[in-house]
Parts: C-alpha cells; structure tokens; sequence
C-alpha cells in the first residue's frame, strides 16, 4: 500500500463525525517515546541531590529533564504537521542529541561537581573535578547549541511547508 500525500493524510486525519478529534490526531511517537525517557530522567535526577557532591546542580539536571521531557512531547505533537525531508530530519537530530546532551551534562556536573560552566551557582558548588571531568561537561553543555539549529531548522521547515 502506497504512504499517502501529505494532502491526503491531513483529510485522513481530520475529524469527522464518525472519527472524534481524538481518534484523528496523530504525534509522532519516536519523539513521544524520547519525551518520556527525557521526563524519566528529569524525574529520577530530582533524587541526586542525595548522592551527588553538587546538590543544587542535581536540582538543575532535574528541572532540565523534566522541561526537555515537556518540550519533546510538544515536539511530537506538531512533527507530523512539518512533513518530511532532510531539514525535519536534521532538526530531529539536533533535538535528540542536542537535548541528551544538555541533561548529561548538567547530571554528570553535579555527580562530579564540574563547576566550570555554571557561571551563577558554580562558587556555591565544591570543588573537585578533574579537568577532563570539567572538560566533558564543557563538552556536552556547548552541545545543546543544537537544540537552537533545531529552533530554527523547524521555524525553515515550517515556513517551506507553507510555501507549498
């Protein structure tokens, strides 16, 4: 069975009388999937402050993944109305790596207290993480920059999308 048109698929989920609104809406569920897992993480990280050196960084690995969860399950509620192509894909990708490695980054600076890159609460965190320590999370918290391509890779996609 051939995939339908992108016009077809918007008449195929439109409700009608028959099909209720909820029965209608689609999301795309590899995003819905990573939304749980990010808001599982966010969850799990709200307990690190009961065994990591930084406490109120625990807290921010926590507030992080439980936003990012949030956003990722927005995110798969509009995918679908994007289409398809090499620009929505590249903005899935800077979305998936972008977001993971803002919350590995902010976790692994409060299991090792990398201070570094927290320039508001980094004197209130104790020190000792090692430079390759400091180094990774630099590493992984200069990453999510990506979720900005994203940003702006959806608002291209969106904008051909309308074009058409």
């Amino acid at each position: 069975m051939n995939s339908p048109t992108p016009e077809q698929e918007f008449k195929l989920n439109t409700p009608t009388k028959t099909q209720p609104f909820a029965q209608a809406f689609t999301a795309d569920r590899g995003l819905v999937v990573h939304g749980a897992i990010m808001l599982l993480l966010g969850l799990l990280s709200g307990f690190s402050p009961f065994f990591v050196k930084a406490k109120i960084a625990g807290l921010e690995a926590h507030n992080i993944g439980v936003i990012q969860g949030t956003l990722l399950f927005a995110l798969a509620a509009v995918w679908p109305s994007l289409g398809r192509g090499r620009i929505v894909a590249a903005a899935r990708f800077c979305a998936l790596v972008g977001l993971y490695a803002n919350w590995l980054g902010a976790f692994l600076s409060a299991v090792w207290s990398a201070k570094g890159m927290f320039i508001v609460n980094g004197a209130s965190m104790p020190g000792g993480a090692a430079p390759w320590m400091e180094g990774t999370v630099a590493v992984l918290l200069n990453i999510s920059i990506l979720v900005v391509v994203m940003c702006l890779l959806i608002l291209w996609a969106a904008a051909r999308k309308q074009d058409t």
